[in-house]
Order: structure tokens, then sequence, then C-alpha cells
């Protein structure tokens, strides 16, 4: 691959290239590893896919269900009574809506996901941020996170829970305090996409009691299929139907709309898949950790954020893991909070992990990156 075609790859407005301008900017024997977004790698099962195969016919041809038969589907799958749940076409078909009515000003943090700090000003909501220190592991505490939202007069606050891209993420015990201690904001949204890859509980069951409270969550990154287009939300029984109102009718496609159908009995195979993850994430964290030049953050999600020493171009290294390794990365420069001395690495098979370890380590050890 050329070095002019990567640096052209990599000219776009969105946060990165999508997996199959990659692809297909690569020389055709060579298949790259995504170690860019996050997605589950031990799901779905075969069988899943061939249920789909044998049901396609039908899937294509005729309307999905309605919101009602989805929201009892996403009850089965988590606890969640179905009246609290807003099923979406992607997380951030709900995430561009709370923006967009939001009370402003709005707070959250920096680095996070691009959309909850990009939708505000787009939609013109004020927001402010709070910025996360690398000494600190990028750990918020609640003191900071009301200190801040009272001096700014904050009416929405948004946090990831875990945090995306750091990792690091907050105790259901300090949730439990924000929300005490924050009762009287509008709004406090938390985005808990990554969670089933934490030690963390969902903070989806405290909405019956903090009616400020939504919970939003992407089902791509725990199905191992970002290209469904699902997600949800969680809140008070009266704001959840408010919502469901403002969206658009079947805005669930039939495709998604049976993968959740079929998804809400295989509880236990997906709990199956985050143990495995969890497991996998360790074994990557240990070796990443040999690689000079390298500092590796804690994470809880199925994926990792490190820093690169000074003088290292995040840019450079990334060009050069995918021309030389075929190792597709996360260069986090064109995040708010971030440079590019941070990368997040998505937790891929074990040895996809190695791969990238040992290309890593041949350029950081020697300074050739």
């Amino acid at each position: 691959m050329h070095a002019d075609s990567t640096q052209a790859l990599f000219a776009t407005k969105a946060h990165n290239p999508a997996f199959l301008s990659v692809r297909q900017a690569l020389p055709t024997e060579q298949e790259p590893i995504d170690f860019c977004v996050p997605v589950n790698r031990h799901f779905p099962p075969p069988s899943l896919l061939e249920a789909i195969h044998v049901a396609l016919p039908d899937i294509v041809k005729y309307y999905p269900d309605y919101a009602e038969v989805h929201q009892e589907a996403l009850s089965t799958l988590t606890g969640v009574p179905a009246s609290q749940i807003i099923v979406a076409n992607g997380s951030t078909e709900i995430i561009s809506m709370l923006c967009q009515n939001a009370a402003g000003p709005m707070a959250s943090c920096t680095p996070t996901f691009g959309q909850w700090t990009d939708l505000p000003a787009v939609h013109g909501v004020p927001i402010h941020y709070i910025q996360r220190d690398a000494k600190r592991d990028h750990v918020l505490s609640v003191a900071d996170i009301v200190s801040f939202v009272r001096e700014h007069g904050i009416r929405t606050l948004v946090l990831c829970n875990p945090n995306n891209p750091t990792g690091a993420v907050m105790s259901s015990k300090s949730v439990v305090e924000l929300l005490q201690q924050l009762s009287d904001l509008p709004q406090i949204i938390i985005d808990e996409s990554f969670i089933d890859y934490s030690m963390v509980a969902s903070a989806a069951n405290l909405v019956g009691t903090h009616q400020n409270l939504i919970v939003v969550k992407s089902l791509g990154k725990s199905l191992g299929w970002h290209g469904l287009r699902l997600g949800y939300a969680v809140t008070n029984e009266k704001r959840a139907a408010q919502i469901r109102k403002r969206l658009p009718f079947w805005n669930i496609n039939a495709l998604a709309a049976f993968v959740l159908q079929q998804v809400a009995g295989m509880r236990t195979e997906l709990n199956a898949s985050f143990r495995q993850t969890h497991q996998d994430r360790q074994m990557f964290v240990e070796s990443l950790k040999t690689v000079e030049n390298l500092h590796v953050f804690p994470s809880q999600s199925n994926f990792v954020f490190v820093e690169l020493a000074a003088g290292v171009s995040g840019k450079a290294l990334r060009n050069t893991l995918l021309e030389q390794h075929g190792c597709f990365i996360r260069e986090c420069s064109n995040k708010k909070g971030s440079s590019e001395r941070y990368l997040r690495l998505a937790v891929n098979l074990p040895d996809e992990n190695q791969l990238l370890v040992n290309a890593l380590r041949s350029l950081l050890d020697d300074g050739s990156a």
C-alpha cells in the first residue's frame, strides 16, 4: 500500500474511514485486521447466521414487527420493563434526538465518544467539557463532576460508563452517589454501550427512582454486528413514551428485528462471550505492557487505551501498521481532549492481538516509528 493512498484514506470528515474502504485500499491478497472498531469477537454463534440464511426471503419481503414487540424482546434480554425501553436504529438515533432536545448548557467529558462532543454544537446547544486526566488513569470522581456541573450551571450531563476511548469506569456506588447529588438536573444521560465488558452493574434499574436518568446502549458492541444498527435507551415510563412518539414508525429494519428476537433467548451465550473477551483483554494488556515507549491504561471494555512516548507520531505509526502489517488501529488526534500520542486498540482474538503486539514491538522498541 502506497503512503499517498494511506494519507488519502484517512483524509475523511468522519472520525475514521469505514473498514470496507480500508479493505479496498489494501492489496487484494492482504486482509486487514480491524483494531479500530471494538466488536465482540466471540458472538454471534454460527447457528444465528444459519437461521438468518433460512429466514432471509421472509426478512426482506415483509415489514418488521412493531416497537412493542422489540421492547418485549429487549425486556427478556435485559430484565428491564418493556414500558421503560425505547428501541432505536443504532444508539446514535437516540443520541441525536437527545442532543437536539437537550436542556442546555450540557456537559460531557473529553476524550469521549465523538457524537456526544460533536452533536450538541450541531444543534446549537452550549456544551462544556470535563477533561479526563491521564495521571489519574482518566477516572473522574463524583466530586469532580458535581463541582463542574455547579460551576457551569449545567442542566444536561452526559457520561459514558465505561468511557470510550479510555476504558475508565465509574463504580456502581459512585453512579448512585452522583445521581443523588444531581437529582435537580433535568437530564443525566449515561451511555453504557460497553458495560457488558466491565464489572460494573447497569444503571438501567435506577430509572424508576431517578426520574432524570436516561441510559443509552448500543447493541452492536455486544452482538458483534455493528451493521445491524440496533440500540436502545431506558428511562422512566413517562419519558420513554414521549421519546418513542418522536421516533419514525418502523425505525428498526427487518434484519435487526429478526436478530433481536433470536438473541432475546441467548443470554447464556452472550455472557460467555463477554467472559471470554475479558480473558482476551487481560492477555492483550499484559502483552502490550512489554512494548517499550508505550503506556497502557487500565480498561474495563473490549478495547485498550495506550499512550505513546513523547516524540512518537501516532499518525505515522497508524499508517505503518496498516501499510506493512495490515493492522487498522484508532489514532485519537481527532477526538476532543486527545492527541496523536493516544491510540485505542480493539480487543480481537488472541493470535490477532499478539500479531499487533509484535508489530508494535518491532516499530517502537527500535525507535523506527
